[in-house]
């Protein structure tokens, strides 16, 4: 319910005709995000469950990863997939923070 509630305000139809490139730019970045993770998840073999869980937690947070799993029946994945959105946060934060500071660094 709390992500039903989340989505409500938005409205596609305004999004596009108020920022147009930024919807393009947020649908090229999960379309990426979608491709890279299908494509290394069968490299390495991991079931699609698993893909499926990867890509919403890179997107979404461990927290909506985790409603999926719960929503889907995958019981055994809600742990792993927790503690590895969690990981996601705190090696983002700081590639983030090093991409920040060599950025202004270089303009």
């Amino acid at each position: 319910m709390f992500f039903v509630v989340i989505g409500i305000p938005a409205s596609i139809e305004l999004i596009i005709s108020n920022a147009p490139l930024l919807f393009l730019f947020v649908f090229i970045m999960a379309m990426m995000n979608l491709l890279l993770t299908l494509g290394f998840g069968k490299l390495f073999k991991f079931s699609l469950e698993e893909i499926i869980l990867a890509c919403n937690a890179n997107i979404g947070g461990p927290t909506t990863a985790a409603a999926l799993a719960i929503s889907r029946g995958w019981i055994g994945l809600i742990g792993p997939i927790m503690v590895i959105g969690t990981v996601g946060y705190v090696i983002g934060n700081h590639i983030g923070t090093i991409v920040y500071f060599v950025v202004t660094e270089i303009l």
